[in-house]
């Protein structure tokens, strides 16, 4: 599978956007290839980096790239002219400094290092790599999989990298040495394998945007998948795998190595279960607030499907809740001063503002609007809230503080929307609060992501846990992490990894039990998980449990290390106090990322060819490219040069490696700081302010462009007495431009509904339904047209959307609800099933 470079236009492309070196060459990166091994709910990935010399000097190569949050990072090698070297984790400046002194004196030298800002960045150096020489870089990783609603699991592939907004700067700063590109200019090749090995039947392999090759082996029980078709660099790599018996506990013995140090030389135990909690009721209460990204860069598709999330957030709330909605980009703005009661009046505000959302508030300032919300007294406990972001930002260690320090009161939910969403951001979030994460693309379904989240929030959660394992006598365990979690939610999957003495594989052990306890709507849950200590023969001798492990471990110091470092910023009179405490903490992450070969914020992989010759001649400086979809770089460039595409193949021009470009000043936007223009190798990349009429309107240029109505702080908005049909008339009166079967109508249909939960007879709904007035006369199924038609749109929505019931099966709850109140004399399942029969015959 590789990616076709060949035509005309790109090969232009190339030239402009220095994808080639001064003297026609091009970039040093050849190919990538990525081989994945899945077991269970583990994943082994290994990335090959195939570089090529083709000048006359010797080159530094720089690459920087996307990776999961999540992923472990565990070994860096390389080889060069027949040599293999591999590579040392060391502390991070000290990293840099041996491979600089490597450098400049003329040794070849590589360095894998973490982006400072965002953990889910990466940047790799080949340092020296003689003329006319290839190398091939090897960096292996290990991660566990999420899980979705329905039971696969999650496989995602990084490869879009997109700009990310700093408060500090003002605007969307590049990843440290990143060179960007439109997806049709990357100019290497791609290539993936993949193989999937099951506890249980594997039923499937699949890709939401990707043809695949899947051919099955072993029962069943083993896949090998590779892409049947050319990869287009527009998205993240996803598959979904999905098992048999999807919600099995997974539970891996993996044994240590005496030789290692540190956590590598220990026994450790995975266990790795969804906690089977029992349905109770969802609340008829608590608080519910929405906090949408409208920057620039959500524009399109992600601002549509926020919309559309906010739609049946708003439809599906319980009746005795409160709710608000908080927009936020540059700056941002309340429906309410704070949570009102969900009423019909609140409801038309909240309707009303959904309809009228654009991608036209700037930037991406979360911290404000996250403070504004959670430092407010909880109206109605409990008080959930929802994150719908596309983006990053630069202060995301003081985003995170402030969610932790609200965990005892308010849960943080949080749904990444399109491709180069921040995966260090959104996981964090919802770590910190005690929530669930959903990562959704950008032309993928919304609707199940939102309502499985909304269900989530609505059952309430399971406080004061407490973890206890019995083990056989003569075995021994310290549990990592140490601590146990705040509260747990409705189907959150659990892993718990634990440190074991005294194992003797050769023993044959009595069942052990895992059992979790702790409190649901006040009344006790207990929860027993039995397992069998037992040597698995299905783990990878690069043991993943053991870099899972110490990646949990650096995760839960490096957090530790950020909420001190928040304290000592905001109140500097702590930094005597704390400094010390920081300083141990670093030390306490290198020295666990040292032992467990897993680099960090404060460690780097770093290697030196010692065997190779000396390398002479002038260094020359390489960046290789990587592919963004931000429309608010490539669109804000375009402008910004007065040009609107490059060819008649419609490729825009992109400012991949124009680094000597001067930046300009633009006129300073609503009295503020004058704007820089977008340049792919400066900090800042905000596009040229344009009047209206602009092409930019609406695309994610990054400025924040507000009408008169719209408020520009926490201020809410206006009333409004205009009629809640009124808001929600479309653009047009006809229905017939909507076809059924699409999610227009259903959502259409949806937005109809009343507070209640029930529907009103209306032309509009009828027009939907294809329900004639002489239907609705009738009084032959029930007397009462508001009734009628309530039990009309049930049968519909199962009629014709009952693929998705998932999406609305909350909306169809408060249907039934409010028909179980109108004294019906039949049953409602009977009614549905007379209104399909006798008025759905279209």
């Amino acid at each position: 599978m590789s990616v076709d470079t060949g035509n005309e236009s790109v090969l232009q492309l190339s030239k402009c956007c220095g994808l080639t070196a001064p003297n026609g060459v091009t970039v040093p990166l050849k190919s990538i290839e990525v081989e994945v091994n899945i077991k269970g709910y583990l994943a082994e990935v290994v990335t090959k980096l195939q570089y090529t010399n083709a000048e006359e000097n010797p080159i530094e190569a720089l690459f920087t790239f996307p990776v999961d949050d999540g992923s472990a990072v565990y070994q860096f090698e390389a080889d060069i002219d027949g040599r293999h070297i591999v590579a040392e984790v060391q502390e991070r400046e000290q990293a840099i400094l041996t491979y600089k002194d490597a450098v400049d004196n003329g040794k070849t030298a590589m360095l894998l290092k973490e982006d400072t800002k965002s953990s889910d960045t990466f940047q790799c150096t080949l340092g020296n790599l003689p003329p006319g020489k290839d190398a091939v870089l090897k960096m292996s990783f290990v991660n566990e999989l999420p899980q979705e609603a329905d039971g696969k699991l999650r496989f995602t592939l990084p490869t879009v990298l997109n700009p990310r907004y700093s408060p500090d700067a003002g605007g969307s700063v590049a990843a440290e040495g990143a060179t960007y590109v439109p997806p049709c200019a990357v100019p290497y090749k791609f290539k993936l394998m993949a193989s999937v090995e099951g506890y249980h039947k594997i039923k499937a392999v699949t890709s939401d945007k990707l043809s695949l090759k899947v051919e099955m082996e072993r029962e069943e029980k083993l896949a090998k998948v590779s892409v049947g078709e050319e990869f287009k660099f527009d998205h993240d790599l996803t598959l979904y795998i999905e098992y048999s018996e999807p919600f099995q506990p997974q539970v891996v013995l993996e044994n240590g190595d005496p030789d290692r140090e540190g956590l590598l030389k220990e026994d450790l135990l995975m266990v790795s279960f969804h906690p089977d909690l029992k349905q109770v009721s969802m609340s008829n209460s608590g608080e519910y607030i929405f906090i949408i990204d409208r920057s620039g860069s959500m524009n399109g598709d992600r601002i549509k499907n926020a919309k559309e999330a906010l739609l049946l957030f708003l439809k599906s709330l319980p009746p005795s809740c409160h709710f608000n909605v908080v927009s936020f980009g540059s700056e941002f703005s309340c429906l309410f001063d704070g949570s009102e009661p969900y009423t019909e009046k609140s409801l038309k505000k909240a309707l009303k503002l959904q309809k009228a959302m654009e991608a036209d508030m700037g930037g991406t300032e979360m911290y404000k609007p996250l403070e504004h919300v959670l430092k407010a007294k909880v109206k109605n406990q409990p008080r959930n809230v929802f994150l719908l972001t596309d983006g990053d930002v630069g202060n995301s260690a003081q985003v995170i503080s402030l969610i932790k320090s609200h965990c005892s009161t308010t849960r943080v939910f949080a749904l990444g929307i399109g491709d180069g969403v921040s995966t260090s951001l959104v996981k964090a979030v919802v770590r910190a609060g005690n929530g669930l994460a959903e990562f959704i693309a950008d032309d993928a379904r919304i609707q199940p992501k939102v309502v499985s989240l909304l269900k989530c929030a609505m059952q309430p959660a399971v406080t004061n846990l407490e973890v206890t394992w019995n083990l056989p006598p003569a075995v021994s365990l310290v549990s990592i992490p140490t601590e146990v979690p705040a509260m747990l939610t409705v189907g959150q999957r659990l892993t718990f990894f634990a440190l074991l003495k005294g194992v003797d594989m050769n023993t044959v052990y009595a069942p052990s039990t895992l059992t979790l306890k702790g409190l649901q709507n006040n009344d006790p849950i207990i929860l027993t998980l039995t397992f069998t200590l037992s040597d698995d023969e299905k783990v990878s001798k690069s043991a993943p449990v053991h870099r899972l492990a110490t990646k949990v471990q650096i995760k839960q110091l490096q957090d530790a290390e950020a909420a001190l470092q928040q304290e000592i910023e905001t109140d500097w009179q702590l930094q005597s106090d704390k400094t010390n405490q920081v300083k141990d903490l670093r030390k306490q992450i290198v020295d666990v990322s040292r032992h467990g070969n897993i680099i960090s914020k404060f460690t780097s992989f770093v290697a030196v060819d010692t065997e190779g010759e000396k390398v002479q001649g002038k260094l020359e400086q390489r960046s290789c490219p990587i592919p963004t979809v931000s429309e608010e770089f490539v669109k804000g460039f375009n402008e910004s040069m007065g040009q609107s595409a490059l060819c008649d193949s419609g490729i825009m021009l992109c400012g991949g490696a124009l680094r000597a470009m001067k930046l300009r000043s633009a006129s300073p936007l609503m009295g503020g700081p004058p704007v820089a223009m977008a340049m792919c190798s400066a900090p800042r990349m905000m596009s040229k302010q344009k009047k209206s009429s602009s092409p930019l309107k609406g695309l994610g240029c990054g400025l924040l462009k507000r009408s008169k109505k719209q408020a520009s702080s926490s201020a809410p908005m206006e009333d409004s007495d205009e009629s809640l049909d009124a808001v929600m008339a479309d653009e047009t009166s006809s229905n017939s431009k909507v076809a059924v079967g699409s999610d227009q109508m259903m959502l259409e249909v949806i937005t109809l509904q009343e507070l209640a939960g029930n529907w009103t007879v209306s032309s509009r709904l009828t027009g939907f339904l294809k329900i004639s007035n002489e239907q609705l006369k009738s009084k032959e199924i029930v007397a009462d047209g508001t009734v009628l038609v309530t039990l009309a749109v049930i049968a519909w929505l199962r009629k014709h959307y009952g693929h998705r019931q998932d999406e609305w099966e909350m909306i169809e709850t408060k249907a039934v609800m409010w028909l179980g109140q109108q004294g019906l004399q039949r049953p409602v399942e009977e009614l549905i099933k007379l209104v399909t029969e006798k008025m759905l015959t279209a």
